[in-house]
């Protein structure tokens, strides 16, 4: 007998459900041309039932080995296994399992079955019984969460694979789907299912680590010739450094590497590689990556074979200027990879150090902290600081601190005053590493596979390409509009980057501010700033000197605007209006920031070929671009040997033709370099092994940095202890000797996640399942 207890009021009664699908029920002898048909067709029918079905299993001739019979059951088939049981049987057991949360049994012993055997060549039901000793569903918004209904299309699939490589969660994709397909009562799977959905595609790439990894890289460099990589392999075998580079980088770094930041980040992939970045600045001072490494371990050797790799990477060409934290291994591959280069500590990270040891110091003297910023940012010249720092410190009575002396020691590594003289594109930190470190923890974690990581890394890339690209169209067909009524704007205009323009722009209205005195006239001025709309009055005047001469176009601030930034400063921009300089000067404006600053780097492979010359790096784009031709020819001459005799001969014949061109060229050019040797040094890649690389073991690096928490001082009274149960701060107790766990009322939380379940409605206003809505706030 049939019972539905379920039936909405109004809702059809069984007979006539069974006298409209007369057609659709099944009976013996019904025949089926295959078991999918006949699955098809029994599910179907226990959906319009509304109770859900699961085979089980079949019989298989002994004789044939083919299956004779199969047989479908209804879900509720069978009893539940006790769970004292259960449990006995664990606490007898020797292995220390958890114990899984108790669930209510779904099955009670229903009879309903459904058979088909092999007879005739065709399948014929040979056993159907459909009495059911359990509530059948009605309500088809409930029919879709049993089991054998619950079905995803190869369309929603994809959908789903799609949105997960750009890393949306698993709710905001259902919640998309359901959107999609006019609302979720109309979807025939969970969020759940779209979680194991996820859980399927990323396992594919949890094993796919080195070997694939460098197989891709092979197959990236058919596609872009300048694609650099190498790596380097311990005594076993094992990876223990890897570098990588696209070729756009290659060419940008010949623009735009004057400056960089280096450093690194950790939690990226399963091994707990430390990955290293380049990252310098472009013409709209944006990020751009010049090179991306995963080290195995932070110490010299590690650092120095990065460094040198990443120089080889590009022709030979080194940074003059370089940003990093304090690590000392890097401090000493640094001098010995890059001796000419200005090494720049982070200020940033030095000021963190100072918040966490000078935290008792802050506290008790407020003042000290803005005192200790405008005596490091505000000091001009290395005499000014070492002045306000001693007054500062016998003011405060801080001479003996001994964190303040280690910051004193090194203060040639980070104080900015030291680099005022140098290009820094206007940084002091590394903050745009940090930055794009901290966009690259969204996509990655300390899981990922890494193929999965170079995968991102990829994608993160060819963002910021793409973003250089819109941004070159914008500042091509911007329209100037006036900010100030000062000439050198629109001189600026013709020539800046949109970014770069707005900070020329702040730089003339700055101009503004403050009087001019004027010292030896039309060539020595004073620019004296008594007031700053963002500070207001100051106490003590800011005084800048500026040496000019009109004559020959020639301007020098004492802040070092131009020189540390790139960009004349406001104080220059005043004394050149005060002196009526008719133009912006050209040698004031640097290529690196303007509109065409990157035309090299966007042409063609085989336009820079023709250029001339024999430097480095245009010997190694010949090479990269004759490479895939010669390869082409040798296949073809390897399979016969008539084909190889030919290209012996036209071999020799190049040679003899190549030589000729050599030697007129040695004569126009001078005396030839050792070609041999220097094409040898160059090259897409370095040789490697040519055995299988092996994964790495997991990194023991130095580990990711806590954040630093807050000074307390010893008059801060401590917060009171919450109850978890009743939630009072009150009493002096905790949740074991809670008075409500006394009187045996239920938990607070408890009785909260109660009152949430019992608000949680479908959008057709029924009640839902529990596992409706499992995992939402995930």
């Amino acid at each position: 007998m049939v019972i539905i207890t379920e039936a909405n009021e109004g809702a059809p009664s069984t007979d006539d459900i069974e006298m409209e699908h007369l057609d659709l029920a099944p009976f013996v002898g019904k025949e089926f041309i295959t078991i999918d048909d006949a699955r098809e067709f029994y599910n179907s029918y226990a959906y319009r039932r509304g109770f859900s079905i699961r085979e089980a299993g079949g019989y298989t001739s002994a004789k044939s080995g083919e299956v004779t019979s199969v047989r479908w059951l209804c879900s509720n088939e069978g009893f539940s296994k006790n769970y004292k049981e259960a449990q006995k049987a664990l606490e007898n057991s020797t292995s220390q399992t958890t114990l899984e949360k108790e669930r209510a049994p779904i099955r009670t012993g229903c009879k309903a079955r459904f058979r088909i055997r092999f007879e005739g060549g065709v399948w014929k039901v040979s056993v159907f019984e459909d009495d059911h000793n359990h509530p059948l569903v009605v309500s088809p918004s409930k029919k879709r969460s049993l089991r054998s209904h619950r079905s995803m299309g190869p369309e929603d699939k994809e959908i789903i694979k799609a949105m997960n490589v750009q890393n949306i969660e698993s709710a905001k994709i259902h919640e998309y789907l359901g959107d999609k397909h006019g609302g979720k009562k109309n979807l025939r799977f969970k969020k759940k299912d779209v979680a194991n959905v996820i859980t399927v595609e990323n396992q594919q790439l949890v094993d796919k680590n080195v070997e694939a990894t460098l197989v891709y890289f092979q197959k990236k460099q058919q596609e872009d010739p300048e694609f650099f990589y190498d790596v380097e392999v311990d005594e076993g075998g094992q990876l223990k450094n890897l570098f990588w580079v696209d070729g756009r980088a290659r060419r940008a770094f010949q623009e735009f590497g004057d400056v960089v930041t280096f450093d690194t980040t950790y939690r990226t992939n399963r091994f707990l590689m430390p990955l290293a970045p380049f990252i310098g600045v472009n013409h709209h001072r944006r990020c751009v990556f010049f090179g991306i490494a995963m080290l195995r371990s932070e110490h010299i050797a590690g650092f120095v074979w990065l460094f040198k790799t990443w120089v080889k990477a590009m022709y030979g060409k080194k940074p003059r200027a370089i940003i990093t934290d304090q690590d000392p291994a890097m401090r000493i591959a640094i001098k010995e990879v890059f001796p000419n280069t200005v090494h720049r500590c982070c200020q940033w990270h030095v000021m963190r150090k100072a918040r966490e040891h000078l935290g008792a110091i802050y506290n008790l003297k407020p003042a000290f902290k803005k005192e200790l910023k405008r005596v490091i940012n505000h000091s001009n010249t290395v005499s000014e600081f070492e002045e306000k720092w001693w007054s500062m410190l016998d003011t405060n009575n801080l001479m003996q601190n001994r964190h303040l002396k280690n910051m004193y020691e090194a203060r040639s590594e980070w104080v900015p005053a030291y680099f005022r003289d140098y290009f820094f594109a206007g940084m002091s930190s590394s903050q745009r590493s940090e930055s794009m470190n901290a966009a690259l923890k969204i996509w990655t974690n300390s899981h990922s596979s890494m193929y999965r990581l170079f995968l991102h890394l990829e994608k993160m890339v060819e963002g910021n390409w793409q973003k250089e690209s819109d941004e070159d169209i914008a500042s091509l067909t911007a329209v100037h509009k006036w900010s100030t009524l000062i000439r050198y704007e629109k001189d600026a205009f013709e020539f800046y980057t949109s970014r770069v323009m707005e900070k020329f722009k702040n730089n003339l209205k700055n101009t503004q501010l403050g009087r001019i005195i004027e010292i030896e006239r039309d060539a020595i001025y004073e620019v004296s700033i008594n007031y700053h709309p963002a500070f207001g009055s100051l106490k003590k005047p800011q005084t800048y000197e500026v040496h000019i001469n009109k004559m020959k176009e020639l301007v020098c601030c004492s802040c070092k605007g131009f020189e540390f930034e790139g960009l004349l400063c406001s104080h220059a921009l005043k004394v050149m209006h005060h002196v009526d300089m008719e133009r912006l000067p050209t040698r004031y404006i640097l290529k690196r920031w303007c509109k065409d600053a990157n035309v090299n780097v966007k042409r063609s492979q085989l336009e820079r070929c023709m250029d001339l010359g024999t430097s480095q790096e245009q010997e190694t784009l010949r090479i990269s671009q004759l490479k895939p031709q010669m390869m082409k020819l040798l296949t073809k001459a390897a399979k016969s040997s008539d084909a190889f005799k030919t290209l012996q001969e036209i071999i020799k014949s190049a040679e003899q033709q190549l030589d000729e061109v050599d030697t007129c060229s040695s004569k126009l050019v001078g005396t030839c370099d050792n070609k041999e040797t220097q094409t040898s040094e160059i090259g897409t890649a370095t040789s490697r092994p040519s055995n299988v690389i092996l994964d790495p073991p997991v990194s023991q690096c130095k580990g990711k940095r806590k954040n630093p928490q807050r000074f307390k001082a010893p008059s801060e009274p401590k917060k009171p202890r919450k109850c978890g149960i009743c939630g009072s701060t009150k009493g002096g107790h905790n949740s074991r000797t809670c008075p409500m766990k006394k009187d045996g009322k239920s938990n607070k939380r408890e009785k909260q996640k109660e009152e949430e379940e019992k608000s949680e409605e479908e959008e057709e206003g029924e009640e839902v399942d529990d596992d409706e809505y499992e995992d939402l706030s995930s």
